[in-house]
């Protein structure tokens, strides 16, 4: 809970400490005018913030909300800047209290979305503790910023709170540069979102410059502070500046060496993998293999547990973005996250260690590997197809597990709908799975707008239309029915997961799971899935178990986990 109450802090502390400088600022200038606004934008804030957080949980254009919003807030603290220089500035009353609630709904609106996650969907008393603290913590130092504001000289205060203009600034300009970019308007988007990804909401220095917003006024107010009292310091006119200046270079300097433990930390955990007997014990018997997505030294792990106590991980010392496994082989995903990041598909044999590789053209998607371990598959994105609106498009491919030699692209395959053979420019393949006999497996088309559910028989490089509207297949072990999801809203996660019965390809929604679920289901065994589904606002995932029968309702299996596979 540690990275809920982090995140949820760093947005609090966004929201609530520009109207507790503005407020003090106010005060000490003597522009008392200015604190009715402040009180009108704080009701606003509190009336409109559940609406905004509705309405941002089911946009399909959260990303580009959000960039615009940043953008917004970017403008507002310009605005505003310029007014502190200039005494005569004059701004109705009204677009100051609008000002101020676009400010801090942009945050609260993501708040109330955690914590309406936390409280109603996963019941966690423990989660909604952890958000709602954080929400508390950034009230009291917002608070607190007001009262020892009172302490200090106005020349030290303007200065202190130039200072935590400059950095709010800083912050909004990069939220705006990294939503845009994940938004797909910039030029080279997919370059520059994972290169400022660290930078961003979710990122250790974005979630560390939120602390700068009380520590870098209250450090430039108590240097200038000292200086007045000291007396014989002479600095000049512009001193307390660079001072602020000196300030905020020496902060970043310590956000990025206390990333640079944090990777070295993580590095010695990659390196520090169990022992073959450790791991040998837990894969001789039925086990889980998953990817780790608590955020901590071990992000991105793939781990290993016995399947009746999956808690009870170990790391088995790759990185992996997805991970499948069956009969002794593996894939495992890798992005290797820099200015330029890369991506490759590592295989990996029964001792879960890395024995080749293929370099990937673009970010991992889905991976599934046969149950008899010989053919597998991945899904990634990629760019280039001019036929795409947006540039993107997916690419499918099978590889002989046994050599690490490319069987072919999806689309390189025949595809035949009602008799007739089925082609268009915009064919996108996917979330393959396969059956019992490897040579058999189903999979997903995209076309036209519309999904169709595929057979495919790899000997005849074939595909075959069977239904319409599924999305990410997975087969039972006995190759009788499928989960797979659908698509039941206009916002960008609204599916739901069904099951389809293949004799009849009759399908009902798995009642079990009210929730949106954007993953590839795996089966845990006949009668029940395992599957991923991402916190709000956050970078972890819980495996949830459901059963096909709708007998009971869904639950979290494996908290802090995505990508689960199950080796019988």
């Amino acid at each position: 809970m540690q990275e809920l109450f982090v995140r949820t802090l760093s947005q609090g502390l966004q929201a609530f400490m520009p109207i507790a400088a503005f407020l003090a600022y106010a005060r000490v200038s003597r522009r008392t005018g200015m604190i009715s606004p402040a009180g009108w934008a704080m009701v606003a804030a509190a009336l409109l913030t559940v609406p905004a957080g509705y309405f941002f949980q089911h946009t399909t254009h959260q990303a580009g909300f959000e960039a615009l919003l940043a953008a917004a807030t970017a403008g507002i603290t310009i605005g505003f800047w310029r007014s502190m220089r200039s005494d005569s500035a004059r701004v109705p009353l009204i677009a100051v209290a609008a000002a101020l609630t676009l400010v801090v709904v942009r945050q609260t609106m993501e708040i109330e979305v955690v914590l309406q996650a936390a409280l109603v969907e996963l019941r966690s008393l423990e989660a909604t503790v952890a958000a709602g603290g954080a929400v508390i913590c950034a009230a009291c130092i917002a608070c607190a910023w007001t009262q020892i504001a009172r302490r200090f000289s106005m020349d030290a205060l303007h200065h202190a709170t130039i200072a935590f203009v400059v950095v709010f600034l800083i912050q909004a300009l990069i939220y705006a540069f990294h939503e845009s970019a994940e938004a797909r308007v910039l030029p080279w988007s997919d370059v520059l979102h994972p290169a400022s990804e660290p930078y961003g909401p979710e990122g250790a220095y974005g979630r560390g410059i939120s602390l700068l917003l009380f520590a870098l006024p209250l450090a430039t107010a108590l240097a200038i502070a000292v200086r007045d009292r000291i007396g014989r310091i002479s600095v000049g006119a512009k001193g307390p500046v660079y001072a602020s200046a000196g300030f905020l270079f020496l902060a970043c300097v310590a956000l990025m060496a206390a990333e640079g433990d944090g990777a070295r930390a993580a590095r010695e955990a990659a390196s520090s993998s169990p022992s073959p007997a450790a791991m040998s014990s837990v894969t001789a018997s039925p086990h889980l293999v998953f990817r780790h997505t608590g955020v901590d030294a071990n992000y991105n792990m793939m781990t290993v547990a016995p399947l009746d106590r999956p808690t009870a991980g170990l790391g088995a010392g790759l990185r992996c973005e997805r991970v499948s496994f069956a009969a002794g082989r593996g894939i495992c995903l890798q992005a290797d996250r820099g200015v330029f990041t890369s991506y490759k598909a590592v295989l990996i044999d029964r001792a879960l260690t890395a024995i080749g590789s293929m370099k990937l053209d673009g970010s991992p998607s889905r991976s599934r590997v046969a149950p008899d371990g010989r053919v597998g598959a991945f899904t990634v994105f990629v760019s280039g197809h001019a036929y795409a609106a947006s540039g993107f498009s997916t690419r499918t491919t099978l590889v002989d597990m046994a050599s690490g030699d490319a069987l072919g692209d999806l689309e390189q395959f025949t595809t035949w709908r009602n008799g007739v053979r089925f082609k268009a420019a915009d064919f996108n393949f996917w979330g393959v799975t396969f059956t019992r006999d490897s040579n058999v497996f189903y999979a997903s088309l995209g076309t036209g707008g519309k999904t169709y559910l595929l057979k495919g028989d790899l000997a005849l490089r074939k595909l075959t239309v069977l239904a319409d509207n599924v999305e990410c297949p997975s087969i039972s072990p006995d190759d009788r029915l499928i989960v797979f999801k659908r698509r039941v809203g206009s916002a960008a996660n609204a599916w739901r997961l069904y099951v389809m019965d293949l004799a009849t390809l009759t399908a009902r929604p798995l009642a079990a799971e009210t929730q949106f679920v954007d993953d590839q289901a795996e089966w845990l065994d006949s009668g029940h899935v395992l599957y991923a589904i991402q916190r709000p606002s956050s970078a972890t995932s819980d495996v949830w178990v459901a059963p096909v029968d709708d007998s009971a309702p869904a639950h979290v299996f494996l908290p802090e986990a995505s990508s689960p596979i199950v080796v019988r």
